[in-house]
């Protein structure tokens, strides 16, 4: 009977534990989470809810264009610094196209903090914009091609050297 009375139960101290655990995982979460905010997809230029909402119309604006048009981004390749971004616009008879507003974001595949939004100039047979990289790696270059009522979004992944 003596060996019954000097067992101890370890039960309760699991219990507490496994719950302060769970506080603990708890609060790494949401501290983790503050200090990692999820960025908004912007590979159309606008927020996700306008996406959403258009994203039909944007589809058919897109087809619309290319129906017309060809679009083309001929710089292939980007280094630290100053950097011209050509962008190639012609018709189907492969004549190059005027008048087109042409909208460039180059921005990073994983955070929005380096967006850098450009307008292109025409120059006779291309739309150039000048854009200054200050960071080495990966980078999305995303056009925004408008005439008339049509409008074309393209992508293209880019790496610095």
């Amino acid at each position: 009977m003596s060996d019954k009375k000097n067992e101890k139960n370890y039960w309760p101290h699991f219990i507490v534990g496994l719950v302060l655990f769970t506080i603990g995982m708890g609060v790494w979460t949401v501290m983790t989470a503050i200090n990692n905010p999820v960025e908004l997809d912007n590979s159309y230029m606008m927020n996700y809810h306008q996406v959403d909402a258009d994203i039909n119309t944007i589809i058919a604006k897109g087809k619309a264009f290319d129906k017309k048009y060809d679009l083309n981004l001929l710089t292939k390749e980007l280094k630290e610094g100053k950097n011209i971004l050509v962008v190639e616009v012609k018709d189907k008879n492969g004549n190059a196209v005027e008048g087109v507003k042409v909208d460039i974001l180059v921005t990073r595949p994983d955070t929005t903090k380096f967006d850098k939004k450009l307008k292109a100039s025409f120059d006779g047979k291309n739309y150039k914009a000048e854009v200054v990289l200050d960071k080495v790696g990966r980078w999305n270059i995303i056009i925004k091609a408008s005439v008339g009522e049509t409008e074309k979004f393209k992508t293209y992944k880019l790496h610095t050297s």
